[in-house]
């Protein structure tokens, strides 16, 4: 049973990072230091154990910049992305918010 329970409970976690792609992105970039792509699919690996695809990554980003979010840059070779001003103030929302989010989460779960 504790078999199932750790995959259902991966795939959930799987799902979230999927769907909150944007904005771990956000929280990542609002550190400061510019990502690519690449950076982005590595950190998800190293902090969540999840592998995600170059389509799924840079899809979110790509979108992201649409909405005038993030901007690209150049380092080298590599296009690197930034926060905007818009973006900026997208994490200030979300810092603000993040005790609404946190209650949702819990009710969400039934605790």
């Amino acid at each position: 049973m504790f078999g199932l329970d750790s995959e259902i409970v991966k795939q959930i976690e799987d799902r979230l990072i999927k769907d909150f792609l944007d904005v771990l992105i956000l929280v990542e970039l609002a550190k400061g230091r510019p990502l690519g792509g690449r950076d982005i699919i590595m950190l998800v690996n190293n902090k969540f154990g999840t592998l995600l695809s170059a389509g799924t990554v840079y899809s979110v980003l790509y979108s992201m910049e649409r909405e005038g979010i993030i901007a690209s840059g150049s380092e080298g070779k590599r296009k690197v992305y930034l926060l905007t001003d818009k973006g900026k103030e997208n994490i200030k929302a979300i810092s603000g918010a993040r005790q609404e989010i946190m209650t949702l989460v819990t009710k969400l779960f039934g605790a």
